[in-house]
């Protein structure tokens, strides 16, 4: 007679438990929290600004930037006119993710704008001599507010970010 070896119910359970814990480990370090996805945001919109600053720069051109609680765009001043930007995938609209808001000010004025894309004028302006409209931007998250990241603009064309430390 032959004794059919097998797992037993203990050694299951146990390697159910190990299967678990990795997996947990896993999505706690692959899920972004709310940090991560601020910082990253905060990261992109600041390299974005350099970048339209870069440009403005080197083709001799004035451009602008539009702030929304949600959103943001470049604009080019052609004719005494603040057109949108379209044809440049990096300067295009960008829509901010959900859990995330933002407020700018100027000159201690809250300069956020709502939807009208009929009278743009933009809230910082990024001149062809390498000035820009000094700022302060604030992202956060609506669930954590007290957590933001500013990214600032010296009138000199300097930027910097700040990170709180609530």
């Amino acid at each position: 007679m032959k004794a059919y070896r097998g797992f037993t119910l203990l050694e299951l359970l146990v390697v159910l438990v190990i299967i678990g814990l990795f997996s947990g480990m896993v999505m706690l370090t692959a899920t972004p929290s709310d940090d991560r996805i601020l910082k990253r945001e905060a990261n992109r919109l600041m390299q974005v600004v350099q970048l339209a600053q870069d440009e403005a720069i080197m083709q001799g051109i004035e451009l602008g930037l539009t702030v929304q609680a949600d959103r943001y765009f470049f604009s080019r001043l052609q004719e005494k006119k603040w057109l949108p930007i379209v044809n440049d995938p990096h300067l295009t609209e960008h829509q901010l993710n959900a859990a995330l808001m933002m407020t700018c000010d100027v000159e201690d004025e809250n300069v956020v704008q709502k939807i009208d894309k009929e009278s743009i004028i933009p809230s910082v302006m990024m001149l062809s001599s390498g000035e820009l409209t000094g700022f302060k931007l604030s992202l956060f998250s609506l669930e954590h507010p007290d957590k933001t990241v500013q990214i600032l603009g010296q009138e000199n064309g300097q930027l910097s970010m700040q990170m709180s430390n609530d």
